[in-house]
């Protein structure tokens, strides 16, 4: 029986049970659908249930019978075959239900082979009899331990696999509620029809021949065993399906089945793109919902999604927590590391301290999402739309952002950079402060592509800014931008922009020639820089315009040279600037930024062009507010990292400069 392709437009609320789905059908809102089985092939699959429960029954019982009747037979020359029959099983379940079937095979097979080294050894002592006089005892017992053996593994393989599978598929196409209810009924009923079983066996001497022959006690025996055996598998069919229910990896397989069994003739939206369709409030039960695409697919309060056919194709659909998740908007378990969520959608979905730690975002909705204090580290967020999301505590250590990712309207007090061993998050930034309005989508929203250029050794500032001041003059085609400066660990990290369809490598490449081909020039001959650059007539320029300007409040400069207000006391501008710059430049090297500052202050009171601290202050204050006007890659650096700067460093007067000269620059 198959399901019927659908012709015509679907709507909200519209049964659609048994129908198969064409794309161009597909609507953006279809709130309230109701998919899964028709009837009709609901009662179909209940009388095979019934027919499958039928057999276990009758199996199950059957063997107990069987087996009970022949080992309580006073003369019965295998009955130490089937002593070991009924050990070998009993370890082989043990290990099947801790382990799965394959381990509890294997397990089985280790006591075959245990209880037949046993009985031959027993038959070379003339210990045991033989069974068939015509051939070797050794021969004769190996025969009849290997049949007993195979004949009571596939009895109990077939009673416990019919049982389950039973279970499962009951509970998956018949179960709206809470499915452990049902699952005590059902087991019940096999363990009733292989208690019948057993009776009409005993009543009719099917068990044997000579049954009607046997004394009371063997036929007791044989009742008894039929009742326990069916009892048994039973109990262990429902311990099993408990499993499954779970999702537990030894018996994910009957999960698997009953799903395929419950999807059969159902609703199918096989290999569709329900990309941004809102399915609001439908029940998916028991439908072929393994679609190829769900870029950010509603499901918020559907119901029977555990039960419907899915696959991992797109993202990890057949998880339950992701489900949870995805129809609630929150989940009691936080931990959702290394998960394929891309895609998702989860607007206004609660978040708060969630385990991301190397999750697939990429473009999933996360608007108005609550994420505070969620782990993000190495998490993909290409493309995600965090407009209006809470991010406040985030740790964003090595996560993947571009130039779709949008951070529109975020509320964001502060963020953490990086993840200590312990798993706590750790360097809170911005440091003594929250961010300001605006502030963090200016900082990590990109606005196109960007490239990390990473520097290990340290970074020459002043060749570095030299580098993108000749990519502003001379363009070369690739569209250089400095896009901002970051300090990870010893690491510091210059963000690029570039034209679309620019290769990395060929950015990393070009900036590194001209890099380091400024920065030799520079340890060569400074004025060579200038020439190379076009820059000394207006550097010339500007110190001309700037003669006798004040500098401060307590300072003038004429030409390059600053003077102290009393005249007793004059240090040339470029020479002083360019140990500020040094200064900041080795910030991340306490003992050499420490010689500098030294160097410095020594110099302003050796000169007497500066020697109480707060002169020196102010000085070291407009030397910074100077050079920021110049050169805005220096300026960005100074409001990033000026407050951390100064925070690392003992009360002085180039804190306090530094403190000063952020405040205006923010």
């Amino acid at each position: 029986m198959y399901s019927q392709r659908l012709f015509s437009q679907i709507h909200s609320g519209k049964n659609i049970q048994g129908w198969r789905l064409s794309q161009e059908y597909l609507q953006p809102e279809l709130h309230n659908l109701i998919a899964g089985q028709p009837i009709i092939i609901k009662v179909c699959l209940l009388l095979i249930l019934v027919i499958l429960s039928l057999i276990s029954g009758i199996v199950s019982g059957f063997f107990g019978s069987w087996y009970f009747f022949n080992i309580t037979l006073t003369i019965q020359p295998g009955r130490i075959e089937l002593f070991w029959m009924i050990i070998i099983i009993i370890a082989w379940l043990t290990a099947t239900i801790r382990q799965g079937i394959a381990k509890g095979l294997r397990a089985a097979i280790v006591y075959f082979f245990i209880t037949l080294i046993i009985t031959e050894i027993l038959v070379l002592f003339n210990f045991l009899p033989s069974i068939n006089v015509h051939i070797s005892p050794a021969i004769d017992h190996l025969i009849q331990h290997l049949a007993i053996f195979l004949a009571g593994i596939t009895f109990s393989l077939f009673s416990l696999l019919t049982g389950s599978f039973v279970i499962a598929v009951f509970n998956i196409n018949f179960v709206k509620g809470k499915l452990d209810r049902f699952q005590v009924p059902i087991a019940t009923f096999i363990i009733i029809l292989a208690v019948i079983t057993t009776i009409i066996l005993y009543l009719s001497g099917g068990v044997d021949s000579k049954f009607a022959e046997q004394s009371l006690f063997v036929k007791s025996a044989s009742l008894l065993g039929g009742i326990i055996s069916g009892f048994g598998f039973g109990i262990i069919s429902l311990i099993v399906t408990k499993f499954s229910h779970k999702h537990s990896s030894h018996f994910y397989f009957l999960h698997l089945w009953a799903i395929a069994s419950g999807t059969w003739g159902s609703t199918s939206f096989y290999n569709l793109d329900l990309s941004n369709i809102d399915f609001t409030g439908s029940l998916l039960a028991n439908s072929d919902f393994r679609a190829s695409n769900f870029y950010r697919t509603c499901l918020k309060g559907v119901k029977g999604l555990d039960r419907a056919r899915l696959d991992n194709r797109y993202l990890d659909l057949t998880n339950y927590k992701v489900q949870k998740l995805l129809i609630d908007g929150k989940s009691k378990d936080k931990e959702f590391n290394n998960l394929n969520l891309q895609g998702a959608y989860l607007r206004n979905a609660d978040m708060r301290y969630f385990n991301l730690r190397g999750t697939n975002l990429k473009g999933a909705d996360l608007q108005d999402a609550d994420l505070r204090g969620s782990i993000l580290v190495g998490a993909q967020v290409t493309g995600v739309n965090f407009t209006g999301a809470d991010l406040t505590g985030i740790c964003i250590e090595d996560w993947h952002v571009n130039s779709k990712t949008c951070f529109a309207s975020v509320k964001c007090d502060y963020v953490y950079r990086k993840l200590d061993l312990k798993g706590e998050p750790i360097e809170q930034y911005p440091v003594g402060r929250h961010f300001e309005k605006g502030e963090f989508e200016a900082l990590f929203q990109e606005v196109e592509e960007v490239v990390e250029l990473v520097f290990k050794e340290g970074v020459n500032w002043r060749a570095l800014s030299f580098t993108f001041r000749k990519f502003q003059l001379e363009d070369d085609g690739l569209g250089l931008e400095l896009k901002g400066v970051e300090q990870r660990g010893d690491l510091w990290v210059v963000k690029v922009t570039h034209k679309e369809g620019v290769l990395r490598q060929q950015v990393e490449k070009r900036v590194g020639e001209i890099y380091d081909m400024i920065k030799g020039l520079i340890a060569v001959k400074e004025p060579q820089i200038n020439k190379l650059l076009d820059i000394a007539a207006e550097q010339a320029g500007a110190l001309r315009e700037a003669s006798k300007k004040s500098f401060g409040n307590s300072f003038y400069i004429t030409g390059s040279t600053i003077t102290n207000l009393a005249g007793s006391g004059e240090i040339n501008y470029d020479e002083a600037a360019t140990k500020i710059r040094s200064f900041v430049a080795n910030c991340s090297e306490p003992e050499q930024s420490q010689k500098l500052v030294q160097n410095l202050l020594e110099q302003f009171k050796n000169q007497s062009v500066a020697t109480s601290v707060d002169k020196q202050a102010e000085l070291i204050e407009q030397l910074i507010l100077t050079e920021a006007k110049k050169d805005p890659f220096f300026k960005q650096f100074v409001v990033q990292q000026g407050q951390q700067i100064a925070d690392a460093m003992v009360e002085s007067a180039i804190a306090s400069a530094i403190r000063a000269a952020h405040s205006q620059l923010t």
